[in-house]
């Protein structure tokens, strides 16, 4: 009996891992191509843990509210397309082939950064914190304009 919980247990820790890992990866699109005016090309973020990294960092990220948002279809932005279930296609080219869209309101003036994006099953403003904030910078997206 010790003998096999001494083979059982490490094989469920092992199983447990690999099911609470595959949760986590599914839930980042392959791709994210950002594009707008300012943009010479648009910008293909391409690598799948870096994107599972980048809507982390907003997940937890705090609500923009009052002059965050204000007049927020105002302010310059960039589209986000984001492709999920795509990795097998061709790498994406335009943002209309996209399964989800969303924005990036780079700061301006004395607003913060706010990105809208599909997250926990809501679309609301989250303000752009400094790793999502880094990650973009990592694929020159301008982050203030």
């Amino acid at each position: 009996m010790v003998y096999v919980l001494r083979c059982v247990v490490p094989l469920l820790a092992v199983l447990a891992s690999l099911l609470a890992a595959a949760p986590a990866q599914a839930a980042a699109p392959n791709y994210i191509l950002v594009s707008g005016p300012g943009i010479k090309h648009p910008i293909l973020l391409g690598n799948w843990d870096e994107n599972g990294a980048l809507l982390s960092a907003l997940v937890g990220a705090p609500t923009a509210k009052g002059s965050a948002v204000r007049k927020l279809a105002r302010r310059p932005s960039f589209g986000l397309a984001e492709f999920w279930n795509w990795g097998y296609l061709p790498r994406p080219t335009r943002p209309s082939q996209a399964n989800q869209h969303g924005r990036f309101y780079p700061a301006h003036g004395s607003k913060p950064a706010v990105i809208v994006m599909m997250l926990d099953g809501r679309r609301i403003p989250r303000l752009v914190r400094a790793r999502a904030r880094q990650i973009l910078a990592r694929h020159d997206v301008p982050l203030r304009l």
